[in-house]
């Protein structure tokens, strides 16, 4: 499981490639399993963690799918924040996503 920057946002993201890692790091952030756990190449889950930051998990096995799970992440941020993804063109959303994409390869 590896860790990714939200900033200029609060809260936490955390990146796995296995779907066994991610059941595992489910019940460690969230304390709970995730029961809606069905998908096989990726999976998205966002709430207060543990420790009361906004906390979001995924599973990505592969690129594509990280990309559209990482989209999830952006929109959900953005909706807490109040920002409309389509401001401004859309650049926004598209520089954040674009930088997660970056942080997650390193």
């Amino acid at each position: 499981m590896k860790e990714l920057s939200l900033r200029p946002y609060n809260g936490r993201l955390f990146v796995t490639k296995s779907r066994k890692d991610y059941e595992l790091s489910h019940k460690k952030l969230f304390r709970r399993p995730d029961v809606l756990n069905c998908a096989q190449a990726g999976r998205f889950s966002g709430g207060e963690g543990k420790d009361g930051f906004w906390t979001y998990l995924i599973f990505a096995s592969n690129a594509h799918t990280l990309a559209h799970e990482l989209s999830h992440v952006v929109l959900h941020v953005f909706e807490r924040c109040g920002i409309d993804p389509i401001d401004a063109g859309g650049e926004p959303f598209c520089y954040m996503l674009s930088q997660l994409i970056l942080e997650s390869k390193k």
